[in-house]
């Protein structure tokens, strides 16, 4: 683990316990410093999710007995394990679980999350999910990767997802670039990446082969998808792969969602304006 100096470090507080336990992974790790105020354990009241009854995200909170073992008081906070019991507060039928290993030292806490139930669900985009449709069983491991934080295993499935549809998401951007009359730059920067020029001029075509309006402030996805494909993944550590399957992600995301949404909006235009 990465060293912390004292100052560093988040107070061990209700709020970076709740952050916690919603947002880590399995089995992700992380170092507090003591808490200001002496605490008796890491348990809290409350957190918030999507409760799948209630169909919406809603607070959970620990409404068991304080004699069946919630709350329970200790003298002090001492290296051990945690088990925390949340129940929607709506509708009552929903539940979370959470098992925590901590590690306490003069200095620091450090926290571990070594079980969850029910397991949390995996983030899909839609506009994602329905591009990848022909190839659903690596999109499934590059998520599954993403959201446990295994940054090689993630990275390796979002650039095999881009190298096999990079040609499919290239024609869409052409199909937006000729229906918004894009000038014949653009068209022709988008002809030329699907030839088999070499990566780095790839890089330099793609500055050129996005519409001003699939650039938000300048931010070209099509360029750092090319960019992220160009990295090696055994010179990168765990956590600059992490970082670039989640670019990877992100671009792919808002890329897919503003030509479906443009496309939309095109073909709607045309059958209310076409039939007057």
């Amino acid at each position: 683990m990465t060293d912390h100096t004292k100052e560093a470090l988040p107070e061990l507080t209700d709020q970076e316990i709740k952050d916690f336990l919603e947002s880590a992974p399995l089995y992700a790790r992380r170092r507090y410093g003591r808490p200001s105020v002496n605490r008796t354990s890491l348990h809290i009241q409350q957190i918030d999710d999507h409760c799948d009854f209630c169909e919406e995200r809603r607070p959970f909170g620990d409404i068991r007995p304080r004699g069946g073992g919630s709350r329970m008081a200790v003298p002090r906070l001492d290296t051990g394990r945690s088990y925390f019991e949340f129940t929607c507060l709506t509708c009552r039928r929903a539940s979370r679980r959470y098992y925590v290993v901590q590690f306490v030292t003069d200095e620091h806490v450090d926290v571990e999350k070594v079980g969850q139930y029910p397991r949390p669900r995996l983030p899909r985009n839609r506009h994602v999910q329905r591009f990848m449709a022909d190839d659903a069983a690596n999109y499934e491991k590059a998520i599954a990767c993403l959201a446990n934080a295994y940054g090689i295993g993630a990275f390796a499935y979002y650039r095999r997802l881009v190298e096999d549809n990079i040609g499919r998401l290239l024609e869409l951007v052409r199909e937006d670039a000729a229906a918004s009359s894009s000038g014949t730059e653009t068209l022709a920067a988008l002809e030329e990446l699907g030839t088999n020029c070499p990566m780095a001029e790839k890089i330099k075509i793609a500055n050129d082969a996005v519409p001003a309006h699939l650039k938000p402030d300048g931010l070209n996805p099509l360029g750092r998808l090319y960019g992220a494909l160009s990295e090696g993944i055994h010179s990168l550590s765990e956590e600059q792969c992490l970082n670039q399957a989640r670019l990877i992600d992100q671009c792919l995301a808002f890329l897919l969602a503003e030509l479906a949404d443009r496309k939309k909006h095109r073909e709607e235009f045309k059958r209310s304006v076409g039939g007057l």
